[in-house]
């Protein structure tokens, strides 16, 4: 696979250690109010109003970490950035809601 057109899958230990040492970029794609409920600690809200503007101003070699509910809106959402021209993106499996059980939320 190239991966400037595909994106991986990670767990979310894997996620969190993006975060922690690459500064990745954690996208969560979930409803504003899921979102107002709870996130990830410097996660980005994209939602439709907003996705030009992140794709236009996103710093594309940061790894990019798509997030959703359980891990599988978030896998066609990587597929998306990646054609997108983004170049180190994932889909993190088991989305927020496994999230929230092993690490803080904002």
């Amino acid at each position: 696979m190239n991966q400037a057109t595909s994106f991986k899958r990670i767990s979310i230990t894997e996620s969190k250690q993006l975060q922690d040492d690459s500064n990745a970029v954690m996208a969560d794609i979930r409803d504003p109010q899921s979102y107002e409920n709870g996130h990830i600690p410097d996660s980005v809200h994209i939602t439709n109003d907003n996705l030009a503007e992140f794709i236009a101003n996103a710093d594309k070699e940061r790894p990019l970490v798509v997030v959703c509910y359980h891990g599988n809106s978030s896998q066609q959402a990587a597929q998306f950035f990646a054609g997108e021209g983004f170049n180190d993106v994932y889909s993190m499996d088991g989305g927020f809601e496994a999230w929230k059980l092993q690490y803080p939320v904002a």
